[in-house]
């Protein structure tokens, strides 16, 4: 596992283009909020490990279920999506106080997912033009 320094989610969330999805992570119960702010580090992460991603979207459950305890999220079926591609992901992800921002992060990128078996995981085609 990889286990950066530096946390990018708040930094991602603090830009104005974000701005609508902060107001809906606000309406969020503390469980998704949870997701979706780990599923915005993953992202962030993968993408400043190498350049050669660009996720786009990210599925924290896509290959099995995620487990949450208390401030901490661990999904080791994860997907995310780049360059018309999806990939499998592991993360573990630790939030702050109040789950208002990501504190601890580590994950792990595996091999492409093979096209077949996007539709079983639910995992939608994207665009090709990425």
């Amino acid at each position: 596992m990889i286990t950066p320094e530096k946390m990018l989610s708040a930094s991602v969330l603090d830009d104005p283009r974000s701005a609508d999805a902060v107001r809906k992570l606000a309406g969020l119960s503390d469980d998704e909020r949870m997701i979706q702010l780990c599923a915005t580090e993953a992202m962030a992460q993968v993408a400043a490990w190498k350049t050669e991603y660009r996720p786009d979207m990210l599925v924290a459950y896509a290959m099995s279920e995620l487990k949450i305890a208390g401030d901490r999220l661990i999904a080791r079926g994860g997907a995310f999506h780049s360059k018309a591609e999806w990939y499998a992901i592991s993360f573990e992800c630790g939030l702050g106080r109040e789950h208002a921002d990501v504190a601890a992060f580590s994950f792990k990128v595996g091999e492409p997912i093979p096209r077949a078996e996007w539709a079983s995981h639910s995992l939608p085609e994207g665009r090709d033009d990425d």
